[in-house]
């Protein structure tokens, strides 16, 4: 039991810390239903998977949100 396992140990507790943190203030409160769903579903694919700018995906998101308040 080193100091890199004890890191390592250190480093999962922040990460859940964190998805904690993002889980119940931010998801419950802005994820209503479906389609917010997937407008937050569709941001993460085109950041991650398809590896656009962050400002298009802004840009792409707010339009989608308009559209799904309409």
């Amino acid at each position: 039991m080193g100091a890199q396992a004890l890191m390592r140990g250190a480093n999962a507790a922040v990460v859940g810390i964190l998805g904690a943190a993002l889980y119940h203030p931010v998801f419950t409160s802005a994820i209503l239903g479906p389609h917010e769903f997937a407008l937050a579903l569709t941001g993460f694919l085109l950041l991650s998977v398809w590896k656009l700018p962050a400002w298009a995906v802004v840009i792409i998101l707010a339009a989608g949100g308009i559209v799904i308040t309409l």
